[in-house]
């Protein structure tokens, strides 16, 4: 696996496939391997990068004691774009969907096409008119950080079940819920940083790039709050639904969302 050298940090990254360059960020807990069903495909016509953010695979987490952050995630992500090139099409995927959004409202990396799948950005319902959703869904992911901090990782069920649908989390199969229960202290940094997040009107107006967001057609209606306002602030905003999918669509769905995506760049 390639790494790439930023500062005293180093981000390592998948590589492969040849054409016009799409950069897949996963999702929390995870890493750029999650991405195979999809970037498998893609690589047919596209180089595809994902790399593993900060405390996911090979990547170097943030700092010690060093409150999360979301930017510090995109600079990461920045930096790996300037050494492999611009990218036709950014995707970010879930908590990836929150990177990829950051660095494009940033504005040091210009994609030709943004894709947010299923983005758990939180805070961008402050500006969905829902006061009440936002403070529900803000207080029960502050009361899992607390109680993933306080020592008790099964919390992450909470998680699980919030995005996917309730009882998720106890169907996933036996080395998937360990792992969740192993990765709970590094996807609680990722949402500490994502509620850190703020949006506005204007700044996702500002976005000049196409945006398309795409929620599975089984996913929770606060999935859909969420992609629905991103959709309706920027300048040039699309909305896909994927039938018969949920928040585990790049694993479920490799094929559709593969097509789907290349239609896009």
């Amino acid at each position: 696996m390639p790494r790439l050298a930023v500062g005293d940090r180093v981000v390592s990254y998948e590589d492969y496939g040849a054409g016009p360059l799409v950069v897949l960020v996963h999702g929390s807990p995870g890493n750029g391997r999650a991405w195979q069903r999809v970037g498998e495909r893609l690589a047919v016509r596209f180089r595809v990068v994902a790399p593993d953010l900060p405390g996911h695979g090979g990547t170097t987490p943030q700092p010690a004691g060093v409150t999360p952050d979301v930017a510090d995630t995109a600079t990461l992500v920045e930096a790996l774009v300037e050494a492999v090139g611009g990218p036709a099409l950014l995707v970010g995927y879930s908590y990836g969907g929150v990177v990829a959004l950051a660095v494009a409202l940033r504005g040091r990396t210009v994609p030709g096409v943004l894709a947010l799948l299923e983005p758990v950005a939180v805070p961008a319902l402050g500006l969905a008119g829902d006061d009440a959703l936002h403070a529900r869904t803000r207080a029960l992911f502050e009361g899992y950080i607390a109680d993933v901090e306080a020592g008790d990782p099964t919390r992450v069920e909470t998680m699980v079940d919030f995005w996917f649908g309730s009882g998720a989390f106890g169907r996933m199969p036996a080395p998937l819920r360990e792992y969740m229960l192993r990765e709970a202290p590094a996807n609680v940094r990722d949402v500490r940083g994502t509620l850190r997040e703020s949006y506005s009107a204007a700044a996702l107006g500002r976005l000049t790039m196409p945006v398309t967001t795409l929620v599975g057609g089984r996913s929770p209606e606060v999935t859909w709050t969420i992609a629905r306002t991103i959709t309706a602030h920027v300048a040039k905003g699309s909305l896909v639904r994927l039938d018969g999918a949920d928040h585990a669509m790049i694993t479920t769905h490799g094929e559709a969302l593969a097509q789907t995506l290349a239609g896009l760049a």
